[in-house]
């Protein structure tokens, strides 16, 4: 499954500019949905750029329809009419080697939907900052994923474990319960790409297994995946979607949230020393900024734990 978008055109430095020029052009009608056509990327914006052409051997697995254009001889400029703020992304991610301290402060108040996609994939360590490295890593990590599902997941039930039987079991019972108000997420295509995702993760990292609470964390990955490739994600018929399209959006989800988890695992492993650590940083933090308000929940016996567990 190496949909990978990508072509000449991948070594674009003005994939911005002309997302930019059709943004408007491709918005989609209240209730419609529209796949896009162009290769999909990682960046969000539906064109291909450096950081996600496949390798040569895999150009083969493209999106048809996909535009053979050489952009390379572009160059980011300004559109009359677009924010400070919009070319201040546009310059960070747009560099050989990506400023990451420089795109956390940038992303402190929001990214912007086009670079969304691309902003999540850098911050949570899955993307490289170095252009080059990017084709080759997003590549390797992909295959690395889809060769796994038939060594994991593509087994008998009589070839799992009793551990193993009872974390999928688990992982069944709490998928249909997972954001229960969003039709995007309960299509069958999705509930077993979740399914897979989770069941991978929790036998790859025995340590804490697959712990409730866990498919809450995918689902904003999930959706921020889907992103280059459809107009419309929460009215996506993702039946409509290429089935090597959505393998790549799984494979991308899977390694965001491994890189989300790697950061916390100590949130769910036993007596979840992470997750207390940080709610004494909440506390302590409420002290500092509004002891009135600290000192009245001291008062009516209420503790942080109580209410903050589910953030």
């Amino acid at each position: 499954m190496n949909n990978n978008s990508g072509s000449d055109e991948a070594g674009s430095n003005g994939f911005f500019k002309r997302w930019t020029n059709k943004i408007n052009a491709n918005r989609p009608v209240p209730g419609s949905l529209k796949v896009r056509v162009g290769k999909p990327s990682i960046d969000g914006s539906g064109m291909s750029a450096s950081h996600y052409s496949p390798p040569p051997h895999a150009k083969s697995d493209k999106v048809s329809g996909a535009s053979e254009e050489d952009t390379s001889h572009m160059k980011i400029t300004s559109t009359p009419g677009k924010s400070y703020r919009i070319s201040q992304f546009e310059q960070i991610l747009d560099a050989d080697n990506v400023d990451l301290n420089a795109l956390r402060k940038l992303s402190w108040n929001g990214v912007p939907a086009e670079f969304k996609n691309m902003v999540w994939q850098l911050l949570l360590g899955y993307l490289p900052t170095n252009k080059s490295r990017r084709e080759s890593s997003i590549y390797r990590k992909r295959k690395e994923y889809t060769d796994s599902i038939p060594v994991y997941f593509d087994i008998s039930d009589s070839e799992r474990t009793s551990q193993e039987g009872e974390t999928l079991r688990q992982i069944l019972v709490d998928l249909p319960r997972t954001c229960p108000d969003t039709p995007f997420f309960h299509q069958h295509i999705v509930q077993k790409a979740m399914e897979r995702i989770l069941y991978i993760w929790a036998i790859r990292h025995p340590a804490s297994g697959y712990v409730q609470g866990m498919n809450d964390l995918l689902t904003p990955m999930f959706l921020v995946s889907m992103y280059p490739f459809v107009d419309d994600v929460m009215r996506c018929d993702v039946a409509t979607v290429d089935s090597r399209v959505m393998m790549d959006v799984e494979a991308d989800a899977y390694w965001c949230l491994t890189k989300l988890l790697d950061n916390i695992q100590d949130h769910y492993t036993f007596s979840q020393p992470g997750l207390q650590r940080m709610v004494l940083r909440l506390e302590d933090l409420m002290h500092r900024i509004d002891a009135e308000l600290h000192q009245h929940m001291d008062n009516e016996g209420l503790q942080y734990m109580q209410f903050s567990f589910r953030w």
